[in-house]
């Protein structure tokens, strides 16, 4: 009965984890392998390009259409780190703030 409680306390607990979202500032990020920083750039740029509301629909495109094909998601995680590196006032911010700055530098302002 014991077991059965503990397991029943540890799938609760990693199912609650699971669901749980991770926003890494910039030094948090820089610290992660080449391989996971890709992997939390390509979640945050799917996010940005692929959750729009009518509001955001023309940004999206914007962007989708200035990285799509022409940027491998290891580069822009490169571009971005380069980036967010020779911006101080960046570095304190969630890593989605220098993507989005390095995307307007990039791509320029999307349109209204």
């Amino acid at each position: 009965m014991k077991s059965l409680v503990i397991a029943g306390f540890l799938s609760a607990l990693m199912i609650s984890r699971a669901n749980t979202q991770v926003y890494y500032n910039y030094p948090a990020w820089d610290r992660l392998s080449d391989q996971a920083r890709a992997m939390y750039i390509a979640g945050a740029y799917d996010s940005l390009v692929s959750i729009a509301s009518p509001d955001t629909a023309s940004t999206s495109r914007h962007y989708s259409k200035c990285v799509s094909g022409r940027l491998p998601v290891e580069q822009l995680a490169k571009n971005v780190r380069t980036f967010v590196a020779a911006r101080p006032d960046l570095q304190n911010k969630p890593v989605q703030v220098g993507l989005i700055n390095y995307l307007i530098e990039l791509c320029g302002v999307p349109p209204n």
